[in-house]
């Protein structure tokens, strides 16, 4: 190389490598700093033979985000080098990956986790707990980390605290261990973790970028929050459809602890929270001696935070509300349940208002905070015990007020929703048994055999209130989730409260100890003269059924009104699949039907076309059905709303969508596709042109919430929403208030009852014309001019549960809850609400997945057209 080459090569290395230089000696020196183990434990002594952090992954904890394998990986590392843990992988996530729980106590408590058990549930059983003396065991805290994955410091935390109680040799550390037990989740979600330690650190500089813009702290739509389906699994605790939640709950029911934490992070320019929260906020339900041990508590994270002279908060912004959150549900259970809220560096290093916020520094936090619980634990130990035993002394005194007595719920078909209800109530440890005589109260018959009783006179009495409760009435009006959540009309069941006077003990069977499997349906065998199967309208797996047909290529058709044959009557809804010039023989047909999945639905095979009682079935009030070719727009609006629908399409109808980004739409082949689904968002970037032609070739287009709110402003649907009424009272209003007073006129989250059409295509399937939705935004619509284009609306008194400002008490009476509109030959069907919420609002899914399968088949004469 020549020298004029190799001078020019050194001014251009010189001018890349003095901004990276200047950037070096600019950046406060805590952004550079690589910390060790001192920097987030006490100066004690450790165990050798016990591996750290570094020595595992080859860095110090802090330098990269771990990714969950090498969390799984050193946790394994740990249990195997340590005596005082012991290990249990307790499911699979979505996406295959393991869930691990860390017991981690003294060598001689391991020795007998059995009996610690069994005593801590005897603990909750009044008949039997006064034998106890909450002295004489361990206190439990169960420890997790990360539920929202993007809030990674949590689980980098779990990596330092777990080596903590592994290796530490101090007195002090030798205490807690023999007077707890520790169960610790390094990870509570191990999809979302994983997603976003991929994006940190694929962005990582080796100088780093604090810059708020820089990509690392700005990961992509949906972000590493959620889970696989994108589900918030911080509200799942309650009704536990994710897998994630059913294994931590059950760990939980296992151990009843006294303390469980809650890791995780909030705003970047915040500092660090932690409870008690706003002291208005707390659900009625809740004991106040459950927020007295949290204040308590709450003394030892001052300490330890203030000694680190680290800036923090408490009693502000986060309630202990819905039962659903991780800091909420264990105190429905005699539980202290503490949420950690640390400014989020969402990355290695960001500029913030309160100066350069590092992730070691957001680690430690976490890690002191880990420490001041467990410090609290031993301290408080049998004063939290005798809080658990009181706790459910007290439940029954409490039952004994209460007006209902128990609760009744079931019908002829107790299908998919009655099964899953079941589960959720033994997942809690709800005592629920078979009805076993014939009943009438509160306006509705349950049959022997067919229903089921749930009475309030047992020791986990708050979580069947909690459970069965419609409450409109408030102490405060501002919630940080919902405020409404009755989980029998969320299934959409057959139920009722039982007063004390009506109410018997003999209705009751024997307990159950689990819930029967859903059998699979009796489909009869085609013979010779067979002419159809007939399929009752009714049935939540109906839809995955007609799916597994469809994707077999059967022909299968619906009747648009009622019939009889074969001495059995048939709603408007039923299908019917002719044997006859069918892809399939009729016994692959049978095959089809019996290995769909289906469960609750009603297959009869018939041997004459002829009806004694509405059209024969060959008439065209039998429609040949369009197989639903689905896309579901991502990329836009709340992730949780559009992984909810993915979730109901993927795992419970076997219907696969095609997922697309909104600025994708426009380059997409459409012609190839018959529904797309707006699911609760903005869609600005979504082509309206390439949608509006979509519509009118005879595309069906689906839209729930915030979205119709796009879609009238996109021109798309003539939507006439209800108007807001002016904020506040008139006349001046102090400034103090001013977030509050707009907070509470936030619809966070309420039930709400409809009035279905039971003729239109939309509601088939529905045997009762009132249905619970639930709603959380005031997007509250006038019926369509045309009309037959409403097919659901808000009854004159719709509010079942939860709060609506009053100034808002006259937007719902007679709105619509569904419109349907189109242009072309298209249709355009709009939900006000969410039918399909987290995935345990099984009584509105059946709507939307009529939406999905016989949209297209609504008359042009009853839509609503601009």
């Amino acid at each position: 190389m020549s020298c004029s080459s190799s001078g020019a090569l050194l001014l251009r290395q010189c001018r890349f490598l003095l901004p990276v230089l200047f950037l070096l000696l600019t950046l406060p020196a805590k952004a550079q700093e690589i910390p060790s183990l001192q920097y987030y434990l006490p100066d004690i002594s450790y165990d050798q033979a016990v591996p750290t952090p570094a020595q595992y992954l080859g860095y110090e904890v802090g330098k990269w985000h771990v990714t969950h394998d090498q969390l799984v990986g050193y946790m394994r590392t740990l249990a195997a080098a340590s005596d005082r843990i012991s290990i249990e992988e307790y499911g699979r996530t979505h996406e295959d990956r393991p869930m691990l729980c860390l017991t981690i106590t003294a060598p001689g408590n391991h020795r007998r986790l059995d009996d610690i058990r069994s005593r801590r549930r005897i603990l909750a059983d009044p008949a039997r707990s006064g034998k106890l003396d909450p002295a004489d065991f361990p206190a439990v805290a169960y420890m997790g980390y990360s539920i929202h994955g993007n809030e990674a410091s949590g689980s980098n935390a779990a990596l330092i605290v777990a080596y903590y109680l592994a290796a530490g040799r101090s007195p002090e550390v030798e205490q807690l261990l023999k007077n707890t037990v520790i169960l610790l989740d390094p990870c509570f979600n191990p999809d979302g973790l994983q997603r976003f330690a991929g994006w940190v650190n694929s962005r990582r500089s080796q100088a780093l970028m604090p810059d708020p813009a820089h990509d690392e702290f700005n990961e992509p739509w949906p972000g590493g929050r959620t889970n696989h389906y994108w589900f918030d699994l911080n509200r799942d605790w309650l009704v536990a459809q994710q897998p994630e939640s059913v294994g931590r709950v059950r760990i939980f029911q296992d151990w009843l602890p006294n303390v469980l934490t809650d890791h995780h992070e909030m705003g970047t320019n915040s500092t660090f929270f932690f409870q008690p929260g706003v002291p208005s906020r707390v659900h009625p339900i809740t004991p106040a001696r459950n927020q007295e041990l949290t204040a308590k508590i709450g003394e030892y994270h001052a300490r330890f935070l203030s000694e680190k002279k680290v800036l923090f908060f408490s009693g502000e912004n986060y309630d202990d509300f819905y039962y659903g959150k991780g800091s909420t549900y264990p105190d429905g259970t005699g539980c202290v349940g503490i949420l950690f809220e640390q400014a989020s560096s969402r990355g290695s290093a960001q500029e913030t208002a309160n100066g350069l916020l590092t992730f070691p520094y957001t680690i430690r936090n976490h890690v002191l905070s880990s420490l001041s619980t467990l410090t609290a634990l031993g301290d408080l130990r049998v004063e939290l015990n005798t809080y658990l035993r009181e706790f459910y002394q007290s439940a029954l005194t409490e039952a004994g007020k209460d007006p209902a007595r128990g609760y009744v719920f079931g019908d002829s078909l107790n299908g998919r929703p009655v099964h899953g209800f079941l589960e959720l109530l033994l997942r809690h440890r709800i005592q629920v048994a078979p009805l076993v005589r014939d009943v009438q109260t509160g306006g509705r018959t349950f049959r022997k055999g067919q229903a089921w009783v749930v009475p309030a006179e047992q020791p986990n009495y708050r979580l069947v209130k909690a459970i069965f409760e419609r409450r409109t009435d408030f102490a405060d009006s501002i919630f940080y989730d919902i405020s409404a959540w009755t989980l029998p009309d969320a299934f959409g069941l057959n139920w009722t409260a039982v007063d004390r006077r009506t109410y018997q003990q003999d209705w009751a069977g024997q307990p159950l100890s689990q819930v029967p499997a859903l059998e699979v349906p009796v489909i009869p065998v085609p013979g010779p003269k067979a002419y159809a199967y007939v399929v009752d309208s009714r049935g939540y797996d109906l839809p995955r059924l007609l799916e597994a047909l469809h994707r077999a290529k059967v022909r299968v058709q619906v009747a648009t009104q009622p019939f009889r044959t074969s001495g059995l009557d048939f709603a408007a809804g039923s299908l019917v699949i002719p044997l006859e010039r069918q892809a399939l023989d009729g016994a692959a047909i049978q095959a089809c039907l019996l290995n769909s999945g289906a469960r609750d639905v009603q297959v009869h095979l018939v041997s004459n076309g002829l009806t004694p009682g509405g059209p024969d079935l060959g008439s065209n009030n039998f429609v040949t059905l369009r197989p639903p070719k689905v896309v579901l727009v991502t990329g836009n609006g709340g992730a949780n709303s559009v992984g909810e629908v993915w979730h109901l399409l993927d795992t419970r109808y076997g219907l696969t969508p095609l997922l697309v980004e909104a600025e994708r739409f426009g380059r997409l082949d459409i012609s190839k596709y018959n529904v797309v689904i707006l699911a609760d968002g903005n869609f600005n970037e979504l082509s309206q042109e390439r949608l509006r032609e979509f519509v009118a070739g005879g595309g069906t287009l689906v839209a729930t919430g915030a979205s119709l709110r796009w879609l009238r402003n996109a021109g798309l649907m003539g939507l006439r929403l209800r108007n807001q009424p002016a904020s506040g009272e008139p006349g001046r209003r102090p400034y103090g208030t001013l977030d509050e007073d707009r907070s509470a006129r936030r619809l966070s989250g309420a039930i709400f009852e409809l009035e279905l059409d039971l003729t239109h295509p939309l509601c088939y399937g529905y045997t009762r014309s009132r249905l619970a939705m639930f709603q959380r935004d005031t997007i509250f619509i006038e019926t369509a001019r045309n009309p037959y284009a409403t097919p659901a609306v808000f009854t004159d008194s719709p509010l079942l549960s939860g709060y609506l400002h009053p100034d808002q008490s006259g937007l719902a009476p007679g709105a619509a809850a569904i419109v349907v509109g189109g242009t072309g030959s298209g249709r355009i069907i709009c939900f006000s609400g969410n039918p399909n919420f987290r995935a345990f609002w099984y009584g509105t899914n059946r709507l939307f997945a009529n939406a999905l399968f016989f949209g297209n088949l609504i008359s042009g004469s009853a839509i609503e057209r601009r």
